[in-house]
């Protein structure tokens, strides 16, 4: 008799082992199932008590001594209904967590890098991918050096920006206010930050990428790409606005 089918409900080989012995047995004292299993008597009574969780045993006391029966063999397909139940309910419950797993998967296998870029031709490789990335861009810590150190290239980006419609939220020191005019700027909105929430470099963010500026003589910027990180400083960036004036 091929007993893969009991296996393949359930039940492990050792639980067939004991079942099948007790449709043989009959009714029977736990001594003499335990001689034909030939298995150490602590297994067996923990078999008889899985098989009794499964309702495919039971047993009666006569003379106050335990007798063990095996339910007739319909009761299985009565076992394999409920554990056909069971599996739709986990298979339900699987799907309601799946777009979660999803979701941490794809935060985990995120690609992030990191570039340096050095002197203005690095840097106008940040602002082309900002034409091409056609994101929201949000910059804090701005001091009016990319007005000044790139003359004609400043004025033909931002119209660029502006046709690309690229909106730009910009937070100016507000040392720099009076030097700075607003029409300039098209599709802008500009605030100004108080000289105690002055930060030492400018930060660019759009899409999933992070640039941080240091304007000396040689400019020099990081460009990070990650979606935590940039989500991270758009927080920021809300913040700080929610502070500047106008």
């Amino acid at each position: 008799m091929d007993t893969q089918i009991l296996e393949d409900l359930g039940l492990t080989k050792n639980e067939v082992k004991v079942y099948l012995a007790l449709l043989e047995l009959g009714s029977t004292p736990a001594g003499k199932l335990i001689k034909k299993v030939g298995m150490h008597r602590g297994v067996v009574y923990d078999l008889i008590d899985l098989l009794v969780d499964k309702g495919l045993v039971s047993y009666v006391i006569k003379a106050n001594r335990k007798y063990f029966e095996a339910h007739d063999p319909e009761r299985l397909k009565e076992y394999y209904d409920t554990k056909k139940q069971e599996l739709e309910q986990k298979q339900n419950q699987l799907k309601k967590i799946i777009p979660e797993l999803q979701l941490k998967r794809q935060l985990s296998k995120e690609e992030q890098e990191g570039t340096v870029y050095k002197g203005k031709k690095g840097l106008k490789s940040i602002f082309e991918d900002i034409i091409n990335g056609k994101k929201d861009w949000y910059v804090f810590g701005a001091t009016g050096k990319f007005k000044e150190i790139f003359h004609a290239y400043f004025i033909h980006f931002h119209n660029r920006r502006a046709k690309s419609k690229i909106p730009l939220k910009i937070l100016f020191k507000e040392e720099i206010r009076k030097k700075h005019r607003e029409k300039e700027l098209k599709l802008a909105k500009i605030k100004y930050l108080p000289g105690t929430y002055a930060t030492p470099s400018t930060t660019f963010i759009y899409g999933d990428k992070v640039a941080i500026i240091n304007w000396s003589t040689e400019p020099m910027a990081f460009l990070m790409r990650s979606k935590q990180v940039a989500n991270s400083y758009k927080g920021f960036f809300e913040m700080l606005w929610n502070i500047a004036k106008i």
